[in-house]
């Protein structure tokens, strides 16, 4: 027995010492994983501290605790502890007790710059040349003798205030300079930082970096070629000059001497002024020897570190690992409020706060808080009261201390102490926050109350410091120091770019608090800022609390999501009818013009009445993301000739280009443009912008656009208020055709370039004949003067009974003279067509203008389509110009056929084109088909929300389910939104059970499906990723299939950008209904069977056995609810709602249809809340239910 307990002793003495060596090894290692420590962290960083793209992402900073130097290089950052390297930090020497920050914005960047080296400044010496003739081809390169040049500092220009070389009234000048770089692989970075007035052009070593506001790119402008545009320059009026990030500086640099040459140009010698201040920095990796640093001015776009994951403000857990495999560091955090940040006091210490003035990059030497209170409760909620009301105000927890303010600005602990019932006689804005020492103060309660205020508009209450708008130095509505004396006061802060944060509460015409939402807001508009009354641009950031503001602004858009909108004065518009810009626009509406939708309101700020303001949509990349479903970083959006709102101009350029160089009357010339731009939206936005005579363009307040690589350009109609009578009460007669064709027009309004693309196509005789055409259709139309009188007194209407407050705010005009404005407008709505036609007339030498009649023998049966006009009444008619040649396509319903023409002229083809010579009279007739089937074609694969690492662009593919081929030429893709249309290609044939796809850009969808051959395209629109309604129509727009999918259950959800695609289980299952959906197993099979297909089973009932209509569902509802009802066999479906009088409200199915079970979307948008009927009748079959709309 000794024996064995001395050997068990052994073995435990062995265990012992290992265990020993064991606990110093790994205490020796712990000691040094806790040299590096995460210090500090931000969830949600609204406006802390932005990165190099300008995106507030989340952050976290790493202290080093040591006396020495530690190389980062290897450590793992990650958010996930079973994936302990999920980011590796790249080779970085952090130094003893400095810190390093790091963006948690899953970006996965590596690159990181140490130093910014401004190595061209203000103030430097250059060579320059007068613009008084071309200078030499090489003066832009480096080898090129400017000895003979003159020598100046920056800036240079006429002798304003940042004018140090004075130079004579010349339209340009020409600026070089020498610079030297010592170590190209030290650079990581260059950014040219400019302030111009008006034009300028770079180079470096003889390449073009960067342009703005004059000319073609890799063009250079001849030396008497002026600015595009008027423009200001920054720096004298207190701004920061425009940053250039240099592209491929790589490439262009070299070791030794450089040099950077710059041509500045002058909105023609006759004008003010002339700026040119440039800069040159580099972004390096090391510290050069005896750094200069950076000039104060030049915000540069700092480089940093960025992991490949971000934080989760609700909370997780952050871990920080050394090369060795042991954790160095970690936090578990719970929920942070946006721009707090968590981090350890004093830095490295195991002391965690909360800090409200976060420090990233630097030490944590802020006051720290132990947590956030709730925030506080009232007895009344903000809305409209007839009288006084009392206001009891409950703290969220015991001992907190609430502070209020009523005059919009942020209660701080100076701010009066509720302590009794607070009293509200008139209206007023209510702020209260709680407060307690140790802890973060409590969010803003805001309130406004309406103390015997009525309207029957909407009202939005703006509330925020009163020095956000009004202080002198800081308010964005104020005129500062530095505004110029006369309108529009160039060089008032209000011209400024400066957002301020505010409260923004809206209330229904009902008095209902549709929402209260903290924003940003910018002075908007143009010329008008200079108006007493001024224009708002509000935005919903994550620095505010909300990336987006969720609700329905408007009642005829179907979005509930808005990233800004605009609060507009009326721009031109102001002192005369307040809502003219909004009534001409809406002229266009549903003829595929982007446009502003628009929602009038009355304002208060900080409780003050404001009048009236109109609430529209904001022209931007999310506007055009939003109506035509496509991703705002995919756009290329312009402005005037070529500037670049978003993405770039390369395509523009190179269309604007061969335009000018190339004869239109060449049938493939134009050919070509009409695969660049979208020529018939072209047509109708400048057609409308002649019509309504709007001379502030077309050289300016214009946008166009084009998604990127296979896009279309297209036109945006804003800003019209310079038109329709504005000035000059007899501007009905103006010949703006004329004007818009002008090929020499001065630099504002109508320039040589803003006009170049009408006078070019024009002569291309197919264009001429529709542009001539597209006018005639909407003269007989939407810009018919008796459509147009109900427009302007519809709209009118609306705001008549607040016109005398409002114009007695701004002391604008009483309520007889703003009906006299009005009148104004009627009165250029009666006389504008016939002059219009005039000119017309005249410039392409037509004759004179004959009637057309057309009547349907049974509109129930089919329609007829005219040019462009769909025409569905019993009988119509309107003018049209004799020897140009119109197209009318008699267009059956589904289980009709057309028959012939009667009348003028008698034919069976369904599609004539008739050049008329004198009045005509033609009646389409039709008849059942006996013999008519409906073509079973089905959506069958739909690819909506690509992945990030797989994604071919959106696409969808039809199957048909039929032992016959259908001819599917002129077929109509269609989604929710009616003007978004793809017609299918002639001669596009799809055989019994074939497949085809049909993408939104084969550049993209064929590299990733090589062996997928049967696919056409391009649509220009995008699938929704939140889902929405899909039509195949026919070529006489009678539906074959639809179906509205979504990306929530019961549809399938991995679908919704993980890779899969949403498809159908089997073709001969309704499409309609999700169970028969199923996410694909890898990225979709486009244009073969679904790799989810299923056989039908046996017992499976697809057929229904009988007629029923089910009741809607919800029921009540508010707007929207579903309607299903189901068939046995082919049959005329009708399907109406009624008011309680029996009066038709709508017809939501009117055709023929397929056995099977449908569903119907109502959407009581516009109607009253109320009892309303829908009725269904098929063969033998009536039903009638009841449904409530409850708003």
């Amino acid at each position: 027995m000794r024996k064995v307990f001395n050997s068990n002793e052994r073995i435990m003495k062995n265990f012992i010492s290992i265990l020993i060596v064991l606990i110093v090894f790994l205490s020796i290692n712990f000691a040094e994983a806790q040299q590096v420590f995460i210090n500090e962290i931000m969830a949600s960083n609204g406006f802390t501290i932005p990165d190099e793209d300008g995106d507030y992402s989340d952050w976290i900073e790493i202290f080093n605790q040591e006396e020495t130097n530690i190389d980062l290089g290897g450590f793992g950052l990650s958010d996930d502890i079973n994936d302990l390297y999920k980011w590796i930090l790249p080779s970085f020497s952090i130094t003893s007790k400095d810190h390093l920050l790091i963006f948690a914005s899953d970006k996965n960047r590596t690159d990181y710059i140490k130093h910014w080296e401004t190595v061209i400044d203000w103030g430097d010496d250059w060579k320059y040349k007068l613009g008084t003739s071309e200078p030499p081809v090489n003066w832009k390169n480096l080898e090129f003798d400017d000895q003979l040049w003159l020598t100046g500092p920056s800036g240079f220009g006429y002798g304003d205030g940042d004018d140090s070389t004075i130079v004579p009234a010349v339209n340009s000048v020409y600026v070089r300079k020498i610079f030297s770089v010592d170590n190209m692989n030290d650079i990581k970075m260059a950014v040219l930082h400019v302030d111009f007035d008006d034009a300028f052009v770079a180079y470096i070593n003889g390449v073009e970096i960067a342009r703005e506001n004059i000319g073609t790119v890799n063009i250079p402008p001849a030396y008497n070629q002026s600015a595009t545009n008027y423009t200001e320059p920054l720096i004298v009026f207190g701004g920061l000059p425009k940053t250039y990030i240099i592209q491929n500086f790589q490439s262009l640099l070299q070791n030794g001497n450089n040099v950077i040459a710059i041509q500045v140009h002058n909105y023609g010698t006759g004008s003010s002024d002339l700026t040119l201040i440039p800069f040159l920095t580099l972004g390096m990796d090391v510290v050069p020897p005896n750094p200069h640093g950076t000039n104060p001015i030049l915000v540069l776009p700092n480089k940093f570190l960025h992991t490949n994951f971000k934080l989760s403000a609700n909370g997780e857990t952050l871990v920080l690992t050394n090369p060795q495999n042991i954790i160095a560091d970690q936090v578990t955090f719970s929920n942070i409020s946006t721009d707090v940040s968590y981090g350890r006091q004093p830095d490295g210490s195991i002391n965690w706060f909360l800090f409200s003035t976060a420090t990233p990059g630097d030490s944590n030497t802020t006051q720290g808080f132990s947590g956030t209170i709730m925030e506080p409760a009232v007895s009344l909620d903000g809305g409209f009261y007839s009288g006084s009301v009392s206001i009891n105000i409950t703290p969220g927890t015991v001992n907190d201390v609430i502070h209020y303010t009523l005059d919009g600005s942020e209660p701080v602990e100076s701010s009066p102490v509720y302590s009794n019932p607070i009293q509200i006689n008139s209206t007023k804005v209510l702020k209260a926050k709680s407060f307690k020492t140790g802890f973060l103060p409590s969010k803003t309660l805001t309130n406004t109350y309406f103390i015997n205020f009525s309207t029957a508009l909407t009202v939005v209450s703006l509330s925020t410091d009163p020095k956000n708008l009004f202080d002198e130095d800081y308010g964005i509505y104020a005129m500062g120091d530095s505004a110029e004396p006369s309108f529009p006061y160039f060089g008032a802060n209000f011209w400024k770019d400066w957002e301020r944060p505010a409260h923004i509460e809206l209330y229904e015409p009902n008095g209902d608090n549709a929402f209260g939402i903290d924003m940003g807001i910018k002075i908007f508009g143009g010329w008008s800022r200079g108006n007493a009354q001024k224009s708002f641009a509000l935005f919903a950031r994550g620095q505010y609390g909300y990336n987006s503001l969720i609700y329905k602004l408007f009642d005829e858009l179907p979005f509930t999501e808005y990233e800004s909108f605009v609060l507009r004065n009326s721009g031109n518009d102001w002192t005369s009818t307040m809502l003219r810009d909004a009534f001409m626009t809406s002229l266009v509406d549903g003829i595929d013009i982007d446009k502003q939708n628009y929602r009038p309101a009355i304002l208060f700020i900080n409780g003050e009445y404001w009048g009236i303001q109109n609430i529209r949509e904001k022209v931007n990349e999310h506007f055009i993301a939003q109506h035509h479903n496509v991703d705002p970083d995919s756009l290329d959006i312009l402005e005037y000739f070529g500037q670049v709102v978003n993405g770039d101009s390369a395509d523009y350029m190179a269309l604007h280009s061969f335009i000018e160089n190339n004869s239109m009357s060449v049938p493939e010339n134009y050919e070509y443009v009409k695969t660049k731009m979208d020529v018939d939206n072209f047509i109708r936005y400048f057609v409308a912008q002649i019509y309504f005579d709007n001379r502030d363009w077309p050289g300016s307040n214009i946008k166009y656009w084009r998604k990127s690589g296979t896009g279309k350009w297209r036109w945006i109609l804003f800003d019209t208020d310079f038109g329709y009578g504005i000035w000059d009460s007899n501007s009905f007669q103006y010949n703006t055709l004329e004007f818009a064709l002008e090929p020499n027009g001065p630099g504002w309004p109508n320039p040589p370039w803003s006009t170049l693309f009408l006078r070019k196509l024009l002569l291309n005789q197919s264009f001429r004949n529709d542009f001539i055409n597209c006018f005639a259709d909407l003269s007989n139309t939407v810009f018919k003067p008796s459509e147009v009188i109900n427009k302007i007194n519809s709209i009118a209407s609306k705001i008549e009974p607040e016109i005398t407050r409002h114009g007695q705010r701004w002391n604008q005009f009483d309520l007889t003279q703003w009906q006299q404005n009005i009148q104004v407008i009627r009165n250029f709505a009666n006389q504008r067509i016939p002059f219009m036609r005039n000119h017309f007339t005249q410039k392409f030498g037509l004759g004179s203008l004959s009637a057309v009649y057309i009547s349907l023998s049974d509109t129930s049966k089919g329609t007829v389509k005219l040019n462009s006009l769909l025409l569905k009444t019993p009988s119509w008619y309107g003018n049209y110009f004799n020897g140009i040649p119109i197209t009318i396509i008699a267009q059956p319903k589904r289980g009709y056929r057309f028959v012939k023409w009667e009348g003028t002229m008698q034919s069976t083809q369904d599609t004539i084109i008739i050049t008329i010579t004198g009045n005509t009279v033609l009646n389409a007739v039709f008849e059942l088909d006996t013999g008519y089937s409906i073509p079973k074609v089905v959506i069958n694969e739909i690819n909506y929300n690509s992945s990030l690492t797989f994604n071919p662009q959106d696409w969808i593919e039809f199957y048909n389910n039929s032992d016959t081929s259908v001819n599917i030429s002129g077929w109509i893709f269609r989604d929710s939104e009616e003007i978004h249309n793809y017609s299918i290609p002639a001669g596009t044939i799809l055989g019994p059970r074939g497949f085809i796809v049909l993408c939104s850009d084969d550049t993209l969808f064929h590299p990733l499906f090589p062996d997928v051959t049967n696919y056409i395209g391009n649509f220009d629109f995008g699938l929704s990723g939140g889902g929405e309604l899909l039509m195949l129509l026919d070529q006489n727009l009678n539906v074959i299939d639809s179906l509205t999918y979504d990306d929530a259950a019961p549809w399938p959800e991995e679908a919704d950008g993980n890779g899969p695609t949403l498809a159908l289980i089997n073709p001969d299952y309704d499409n309609h209904l999700p169970q028969n959906w199923a996410a694909s197993n890898g990225y979709g099979t486009p244009g073969s069977v679904n790799d989810v297909f299923v056989n039908v089973p046996e017992d499976r009932d697809l057929i229904p056995d009988e007629y029923s209509l089910m009741q809607n569902f919800p029921n009540p509802f508010n707007p929207v609810t579903a309607i299903k009802y189901s068939i046995p066999k082919t049959s005329f479906v009708s399907l109406k709602v009624y008011d309680v009088l029996g009066n038709e409200v709508k017809t939501l199915v009117e055709e023929l249809k397929n056995p099977g079970t449908y569903q119907v979307i109502f959407e009581g948008t516009g109607l009253s809340s109320g009892v309303y009927f829908y009725r269904i009748k098929a063969e033998n079959f009536i039903n009638t239910k009841k449904l409530i709309l409850l708003k």
